[in-house]
């Protein structure tokens, strides 16, 4: 086995390999390394196919790098059973330079990558973490077609914010009073009220939603609570409002902290006695629809400038729920990009594509103004402008409507792509870790608690960076 320098362009990655040799004391050399360069690895190692097998079965692996030349069970039957037993693994085989016929067969079987013996350190790590990564993804992918699979709406993260979201939407579906849904522009509001109404004894009723500031406000009162035959020029026949349309079901008040005050007057008077007017009607008609508001407004500014009804605001806020902004959830995002990227192939009817972990990290790193809706909005643009199954920052750039992520100098040569890659990610590295320290006030112990990496790897990337951890103390 060679020893190179070790790659400090490296990733954080987590999970367990398995290693398949013959070579005891080899398996046992490959786990010592990869165990030594990612903290968060588990590493283990068995002698044959069958233990293999049995390992698998036991206790689960991410990621098997196995010889295809061993006694008993060959590397190639184990490939096939291993992967019929554990179908989202990732699986590396190891062959000498002389058989490499026999290990592009093993990637046209399924496997992810293969190695060459003697193996060098520098490309074991690459492949652990291109491994990992792989499987971890296509995992992630299998979880979300199972979602697609329903057709209804999902919430997308594993965030302890999003547990709570669950279970706020859990609670006020199961029963019949008004509820404001709050939150800032693409957070998702639309996906909270649509998961009410499937989650509550009126799922079979309609949901009727209407985006009160798009209508104009002659308009609006008419398309709530109808119209009788001509009420106004261009009424030539009787109309229900959406409160009588929507019967026993749900009506949505997008966007109600933009209605004018005399359409606030008579929405409170529906609110108040469950009956409704038509415009130039004489009559009054009873309702049973709920209602769920939902809005992106400051609500209390505006009660406080009076251009919303207290009475009102206190009618619709029975009860709340708040959507929480992308930044406040930004472990969900790797996800929700994976989800939206997975989502857009369906749509296009193109092959399943994965984004790379230097797209995830920009991604999870960048600050998303117009929150889930523009970051659903990127991952669209990826679908159409990725011509391969790696979403890479070359796709990304041309997804960002040409805005480059690290220019090159004007005039410049083309660099190797070796040279290129190091260059953009020491620049995301660098910004990467300054972000991560200026957050932490310069607090190295804590930084590293954050990012997932070890103290001493963190040291290492602030060390050979030349930045300066005081310069961030609070």
């Amino acid at each position: 086995m060679h020893e190179t320098m070790i790659n400090t362009h490296l990733m954080p990655v987590a999970g367990r390999v398995l290693v398949v040799d013959d070579e005891i004391d080899f398996a046992r050399g490959l786990c010592r390394l990869i165990s030594g360069q990612f903290a968060q690895v588990e590493c283990a190692f068995v002698g044959s196919g069958d233990e293999a097998l049995a390992e698998l079965s036991a206790h689960g692996a991410d990621l098997m790098i196995t010889d295809l030349r061993m006694p008993g069970m060959d590397g190639l039957t184990l490939l096939n059973q291993a992967l019929a037993l554990s179908p989202n693994l990732a699986a590396v085989v190891l062959t000498a330079y002389g058989a490499i016929e026999t290990a592009v067969e093993a990637v046209k079987t399924g496997a992810y990558d293969f190695l060459t013996k003697p193996i060098e350190t520098g490309d074991l790590f690459c492949v652990v973490q291109r491994g990992l990564e792989r499987s971890r993804l296509t995992q992630e992918n299998a979880r979300l077609r199972e979602l697609l699979k329903g057709g209804g709406p999902v919430l997308i993260g594993e965030s302890p914010s999003m547990d709570r979201l669950r279970a706020s939407i859990a609670a006020v579906a199961q029963n019949n009073y008004p509820v404001l849904v709050r939150g800032e522009s693409g957070s998702g509001k639309e996906v909270v009220i649509r998961l009410i109404h499937a989650w509550s004894d009126r799922a079979g009723k309609p949901l009727l939603s209407i985006n009160c500031p798009a209508i104009p406000e002659a308009l609006l009162e008419s398309e709530l609570f109808g119209h009788e035959k001509g009420a106004f020029t261009g009424a030539d026949r009787s109309r229900p409002g959406l409160f009588v349309q929507a019967g026993e079901g749900i009506i949505h008040l997008d966007e109600i902290g933009d209605i004018s005050q005399s359409v606030q007057t008579k929405l409170l008077r529906v609110l108040q006695e469950q009956e409704v007017r038509p415009v130039g009607g004489q009559k009054s008609v009873r309702v049973h629809a709920r209602v769920l508001a939902s809005t992106h407004q400051n609500l209390e500014e505006k009660l406080a400038d009076r251009s919303f009804r207290e009475d009102l605001y206190y009618r619709l806020d029975v009860l709340s729920i708040t959507v929480p902004p992308l930044r406040e959830r930004v472990e969900d995002i790797p996800l929700l990009a994976q989800y939206f990227l997975k989502k857009s192939c369906d749509e296009l009817g193109t092959s399943e594509k994965f984004a790379s972990p230097e797209v995830l990290a920009w991604i999870k790193h960048r600050e998303w103004a117009g929150n889930v809706r523009e970051l659903n909005n990127i991952m669209r643009r990826l679908a159409v402008f990725c011509p391969g199954e790696v979403v890479d920052l070359n796709c990304l750039r041309m997804a960002e409507s040409g805005q480059t992520i690290v220019p090159l100098p004007s005039g410049s040569r083309i660099q190797a792509y070796k040279d290129a890659k190091g260059r953009i990610l020491d620049q995301f590295t660098s910004a990467y870790v300054r972000e991560l320290l200026r957050a932490t006030g310069g607090n190295i112990s804590e930084a590293a608690r954050q990012s997932g990496l070890s103290r001493v790897a963190l040291q290492k990337i602030v060390a050979r960076l030349n930045i300066d951890s005081q310069e961030f103390k609070l």
